[in-house]
Parts: C-alpha cells; structure tokens; sequence
C-alpha cells in the first residue's frame, strides 16, 4: 500500500459516516472513528475529499457506453442503479476494468487537491514511508 492509494481508497470510500484525514506531520491516513479522541480542527489534519454520488454515477455513465450489450447503461436507468450496476459488471466479467476505470477517474480528481496542500506530496511521501518503516 502507499501513501496514494490510502488517498485514492479514502476518497472512494462511499460510507456516509466516515470522514477521512491526511496527519500532515506523519504523512499518515486517518479516519474519524470518534470525534471526541482527535481535535479535526487542529492544523495537523487536512480533510481528505470523498467522492459525491453524482460524481461515481458520472463515471458510471462514461464507462458504461463501453459495453456493447447496453446492459450497463440499462442498469443505471433502474431503480437502486448502483447495485444493478455492479451487477451487471459481475456478469459481463468487467469488475477489473470498472475498477482501473474508477482508480483513474479518482486519481484525476485528487491530483487537484494533493496540489492545494500545504507540504509538497513528495515530502509527505517520505513521511508515510518513514512512518510505516518504523511502525514495523
């Protein structure tokens, strides 16, 4: 695991309830899992990005129209559109796709927030491999 697929798997993370953070001075990924043990607001912590549900549903369509059956694109015009989207996937055997697809979009999406924080990736990088060398 590294350092960006920590933020590309909180960022994906479509549980309503978790709320995902970057340590700063750790280079370290943490989640919210009790407000009360954790000050958020401290500076230390930078709040990282979820993706909204119109956004994977966006993503859904431009990789839908991929397929030829159209079974994708009929998935999303039911009710419950994500469920038979998945599915759909299992049956067409496109799961590894879909998911290179959904790593790729998601990572356009965090390259735009990784430039806006306040210690360059790289410096955080090595953060988070220090971290977790020590760790083992």
């Amino acid at each position: 695991m590294t350092l960006w697929d920590e933020f590309i798997d909180a960022y994906l993370d479509n549980n309503i309830e978790h709320r995902w953070f970057l340590d700063l001075e750790q280079g370290i990924v943490v989640i919210d899992w009790d407000e009360a043990a954790t000050d958020w607001d401290d500076p230390r912590y930078v709040s990282i990005p979820q993706c909204t549900s119109s956004e994977a549903y966006g993503w859904r369509e431009r990789f839908a129209v991929r397929d030829p059956s159209g079974r994708l694109e009929d998935a999303l015009t039911r009710n419950r559109p994500f469920r038979h989207f998945k599915d759909a996937l299992t049956d067409l055997q496109l799961w590894d796709a879909w998911n290179a697809y959904e790593r790729q979009c998601a990572e356009r999406e965090l390259h735009y927030w990784v430039e806006d924080l306040p210690i360059p990736y790289e410096v955080l990088n090595e953060r988070y491999q220090h971290y977790w060398r020590d760790e083992r």
